[in-house]
């Protein structure tokens, strides 16, 4: 007698399901359709650059990010977008074509698929243009021929890394180049602390790296040199580079030129930043550069900045209270909070935009393979380890006359200052100096 239960038909497989499968994961269609050897050939290699991301992840996204800013870094990333996409394409097509059929003739099942195509080509397409913005903007400040092909300083070989950070009033309205911010920013790794020291733009007076006496303002160094009315040894930024480290008293590694006209648009582009400013400004003179009336007012307190506030705020000056010396310390609180700002996650999506800017506002001899650590070391510094001084009163004297203000600095008393911060690594260290003001 024959056994009435027969032995049930597999149900067909949804060729648009298996496509769907391996459009999330490599492999994974391949297992639906039960295709097992497939499935490991097209799930292994995207499971090895899953584990690679993760692995250079485990930083932080910041971190992960900044990477992207060491060409070889991105070349390599751009390919591996390329090709993944194109190994993507091929499962998904794979798994649906060894599905049922009858069932991909179905129009759903190959609209589906050609869905899943294009939405392929449009993520890959926009992951390398995210990462070529990335390369494109390695081409715009890690470009010492942008400086005039200058020769790099001392390469930094211990736990400190030391950069001159120049910053350039340039405006679009101005036509003479002023170096108005000169900010020493070293990081020592080993206590794990960012020492900022602020060499005030009207320094005069003071001695010369190679001998003699600078008579003019230190912010006109490269001017002067590249006009061949100072007689250095080195070219002009590098002059400039070589007279702040030789009176700050440690070694800088690293330059870098930050024009501040495009800085407002990198604080826009963030979001704003939160400071706390010190002191009342009241600044009846302060010139916004675009037409608007003179002046710029911000009362004492906590304040969210926008670009063009933001841009006054490190620029003004003049007014009750107000001097050189306020503003290179508001530059570095600026400085800080944009670091602080940059270093987030929420900044990821923004960076082929972010980058975009970057490349007009730094120009910078600083090595991109080494920026990622950079990232990583700022991420991790507590905001109270952050020492910030001004080379101002009581580390200079300043002096008026009717036609200019200078500062001259006491290196009697920058002396131990360069000592406490920087330890056996300032040329000061063990020496005595003489007063100079």
């Amino acid at each position: 007698m024959r056994n009435s239960r027969t032995a049930a038909s597999p149900s067909p497989v949804s060729p648009s399901l298996a496509a769907i499968l391996s459009f999330l994961l490599p492999g994974l269609g391949q297992v639906y359709v039960r295709r097992r050897i497939a499935a490991v050939f097209f799930a292994v290699p995207v499971v090895v650059v899953a584990g690679v991301v993760l692995f250079e992840a485990r930083r932080g996204a910041a971190v992960l990010v900044a990477r992207l800013l060491d060409p070889t870094v991105a070349a390599a990333v751009f390919a591996a977008v390329l090709v993944l996409g194109a190994w993507r394409l091929w499962s998904v097509v794979h798994a649906f074509s060894a599905a049922d059929v009858r069932s991909r003739r179905r129009l759903g099942e190959r609209l589906a698929l050609c869905i899943l195509l294009v939405a392929i080509v449009a993520s890959h397409a926009l992951g390398a243009w995210y990462v070529g913005s990335a390369y494109q903007m390695d081409l715009g400040i890690f470009n010492v021929g942008g400086l005039g092909a200058e020769p790099a300083m001392a390469p930094a070989s211990g736990p400190r890394v030391t950069v001159l950070l120049a910053g350039l009033d340039q405006y679009v309205t101005r036509s003479e180049r002023l170096y108005d911010s000169l900010m020493v920013v070293s990081i020592d790794k080993d206590t794990n602390r960012v020492a900022m020291v602020s060499v005030p733009r009207d320094t005069s007076g003071y001695p010369l790296y190679w001998g003699g006496t600078g008579k003019i303002k230190i912010n006109s160094i490269p001017t002067y040199v590249k006009n061949g009315w100072l007689n250095s040894p080195d070219p002009p930024v590098t002059t400039l580079v070589n007279e702040v480290s030789f009176l700050v008293g440690v070694p800088i590694n690293y330059y870098g030129v930050l024009d501040l006209g495009s800085f407002m648009q990198i604080i826009d582009m963030v979001g704003g930043v939160d400071i706390t400013n010190p002191a009342a400004i009241d600044d009846p003179s302060y010139d916004w550069l675009d037409g608007s009336p003179y002046g710029f007012r911000l009362s004492a307190g906590t304040h969210h900045l926008n670009g063009r506030n933001a841009l006054a705020y490190v620029r003004s000056r003049h007014g009750s209270g107000n001097s050189d010396y306020a503003r290179a310390g508001r530059q570095q609180q600026v400085l800080v909070a944009v670091a602080h700002k940059m270093a987030t996650p929420a900044m990821v999506i923004r960076l082929p935009d972010l980058m975009g800017q970057a490349s007009s506002l730094v120009t910078t001899n600083f090595p991109a393979s080494g920026v990622a650590d950079m990232v990583d070391f700022v991420q991790s510094v507590p905001s109270g380890n952050f020492d910030s001084y001004v080379l101002g009163p009581p580390y200079s004297v300043s002096t008026s006359t009717a036609t200019a203000s200078t500062s001259c600095l006491d290196l009697a008393k920058v002396a131990p200052l360069s000592v406490k911060l920087f330890g056996a690594d300032s040329r000061y260290s063990g020496k005595t100096q003489p007063a100079t003001c």
